[in-house]
């Protein structure tokens, strides 16, 4: 996991919010298996499987690197997250992650975008 943080961590530290703990809390989520993290050759995500009122959702937490390297991670963490159950993939972002992702099947559900699967 070390490897792989380092490789990822320029990615994805200036993604978090404020709100989301810091490295440290990532790093910890990450340990203890509640969230997963998703490398490719430009970028990296982190996800992690919620519970919600429709059944299991992947939520995307953080995003980072190159746009194309994360679409490109895209279709490997969804077959993933419909193999673990879940039902619908969510994330919340910048605007423009509705414009980019909206010909993938996503569409805003009120403060997040939501594709289902």
């Amino acid at each position: 996991m070390n490897r792989a943080w380092r490789r990822a961590r320029r990615w994805l530290l200036p993604a978090l919010a404020p709100g989301d703990g810091g490295e440290v809390e990532l790093l910890r989520e990450l340990a203890a298996g509640r969230a997963q993290l998703w490398i490719g050759d430009q970028a990296a995500v982190v996800t992690q499987c919620v519970a919600t009122a429709e059944g299991r959702s992947l939520h995307i937490w953080l995003a980072g690197g190159r746009l194309a390297g994360v679409l490109a991670l895209r279709e490997g963490v969804e077959a993933w997250a419909r193999g673990q159950g879940c039902g619908a993939v969510t994330l919340e972002g910048r605007p423009g992650w509705a414009r980019v992702l909206r010909p993938h099947g996503y569409a805003p559900q009120g403060r997040e975008l939501r594709r289902s699967l």
